[in-house]
């Protein structure tokens, strides 16, 4: 007999009230879906730093959704990359290269959840999930809460639940990857005596390179090697660890009187071999768990969310078949892998002993190299992402770049147009002949305008891009990655334009060709 009390359904369940499972509803909700986040915690995260940068390409997003203001104004402007800690200024090369933030994850999560809350997402807090069946129909997902065994009916569950992940555990997802060798204390801490004032990031023989730098007024952010093993890598770390590993790391505790919060981590990396199983998706820690250093992991899970989302509201809404779900993990699936390599590589950089130290010269040294620097800051910025959508024009598969563009309402630029997360159909040329066929006409935003005159020639200098041929229309997906360009002075190819609007925007209807 099922004893168990039944929550109200929803078109869509989130495991997980981190950044990804806050970013993904956020998503939904702005294309109209029914969503219900899920969160073991009786609250969201207070007073913690943990993942507390934020790079190029997620501040490009929270833009493109009207976030960023809220952002900006609470975290640092960080223009450079860091490679292991090795500092790469990218901007000195190309000086349009946007910025990386630095907040507090605690910061990300209250505007994520404010702007959640605002858009209607509901919250269930202190539940727990503990099993689910999913069918033809659905999928039933089991809980448990304070006031005992639930239920929710969803048509899609989607674990954004961390690197413990109970919905990956449950739905039986392949995990696999390397166990940890060594491992890392980190927190936010208060210091009597805190090294050079405002902290110090350096390098030592014991423990390789560690940080202690000021987070807030009156915090230090730590993180430093053990120079052993824990005894028990799963308990939680304590104030006493805390001491035992700054003393016999750094000779000093600096005055270690307490801290907001501690944790640990390894070099422990793992992948799920697949992001769908049925009507289950993972996305963010879930699907993949690697050491912070480089501070990929938040960012990753906020792109994840952001290509998903979309995907699954034009499924949703009937507009789109169910194979566009499919390129989820086909597009996000290599990128966390190259991600995941290059994170090895700087995890591997801040560990003790000569080689090591000479490793790392060497590579300060490379780093110098101006193409060197701007392809690796590229890839940690998330900004030379490209996905495999064609080769006929270097724009293709890339983040769409944010131009300067004026319509007859006005002055705005391509970020703006995204605001509501829907596809956009830029027409450039003058006679603003690229239109819209019928059967897509309610589903595509069309924008009609004009680039600055700085703009309008051949070939077009962009940040991060360099020269690329130009362009006179582009159909950009909801993530503001472009689908489909038309080569400037070049007829519109209707057919191309036809074909993309039919992969990505939908065929689901009888009004629409199949693909």
């Amino acid at each position: 007999m099922n004893n168990s009390v039944s929550v109200p359904t929803a078109q869509v369940a989130i495991a997980g009230a981190g950044p990804t499972g806050l970013m993904l509803a956020c998503e939904l909700r702005l294309r109209g879906i029914d969503v219900v986040v899920l969160e073991r915690r009786p609250v969201g995260t207070v007073g913690e730093s943990r993942a507390p940068g934020i790079n190029a390409r997620s501040m490009e997003i929270f833009t493109q959704r009207g976030l960023a203001e809220k952002f900006l104004s609470s975290g640092k402007v960080l223009p450079g990359v860091l490679f292991s800690g090795i500092p790469m200024a990218p901007h000195r090369l190309d000086p349009a290269w946007p910025s990386a933030l630095i907040l507090p994850q605690h910061e990300t999560e209250r505007i994520l959840a404010a702007r959640a809350a605002e858009l209607g997402v509901r919250f269930l807090w202190s539940t727990a999930v503990v099993n689910l069946h999913q069918d033809d129909t659905g999928i039933e997902v089991f809980l448990e809460r304070p006031q005992g065994p639930a239920s929710i009916r969803a048509d899609y569950l989607i674990g954004c639940d961390g690197g413990h992940s109970s919905v990956r555990k449950i739905s039986g997802f392949p995990f696999p990857g390397d166990e940890p060798v060594a491992f890392w204390v980190v927190g936010d801490v208060y210091l009597d005596s805190p090294p050079d004032g405002n902290g110090v990031f350096g390098r030592n023989e014991r423990i390789g390179t560690y940080q202690i730098s000021r987070a807030e007024s009156g915090l230090f952010r730590l993180s430093l090697m053990r120079a052993t093993p824990p005894a028990d890598r799963t308990a939680p770390v304590t104030l006493d660890e805390l001491r035992e590993v700054m003393r016999d790391g750094l000779g000093t505790d600096y005055g270690l009187r307490d801290a907001r919060w501690m944790s640990r981590f390894s070099d422990g990396f793992r992948h799920v071999t697949h992001y769908r199983r049925g009507r289950v998706f993972l996305a963010g820690d879930a699907a993949h768990t690697h050491s912070p250093i480089g501070g990929q992991g938040l960012n990753l899970g906020i792109q994840d969310a952001v290509n998903l989302g979309w995907k699954l509201a034009a499924v949703l809404d009937g507009t789109a078949a169910d194979a566009l779900l499919d390129t989820y993990h086909q597009e996000r699936h290599p990128i966390a892998a190259t991600v995941l390599q290059l994170t090895k590589a700087q995890t591997a950089l801040i560990k003790p002993g000569r080689q090591n130290d000479a490793l790392r010269e060497v590579v300060t040294d490379i780093l110098t190299v101006p193409e060197v620097c701007l392809r690796l800051s590229g890839i940690l910025s998330g900004l030379d992402l490209r996905y495999p959508l064609g080769d006929t024009h270097p724009l293709l598969g890339r983040r769409m770049p944010n131009l300067p563009l004026t319509t007859d309402q006005g002055s705005t630029d391509v970020f703006s147009l995204l605001h509501r997360a829907r596809p956009v159909l830029i027409d450039l040329r003058a006679n603003g002949s690229t239109g819209i066929p019928t059967p897509w006409t309610d589903h595509v935003d069309r924008v009609d305008a004009r680039l600055a005159p700085t703009r309008s020639s051949s070939p077009w200098h962009l940040p991060v891009f360099g020269d690329v041929p130009a362009i006179d229309a582009a159909l950009v997906r909801p993530d503001g990655y472009v689908a489909w360009v038309n080569p400037a002075t070049q007829p519109i190819d209707h057919h191309t334009l036809t074909a993309a609007l039919t992969r990505w925007v939908g065929a689901a209807d009888s009004k629409l060709p199949t693909p």
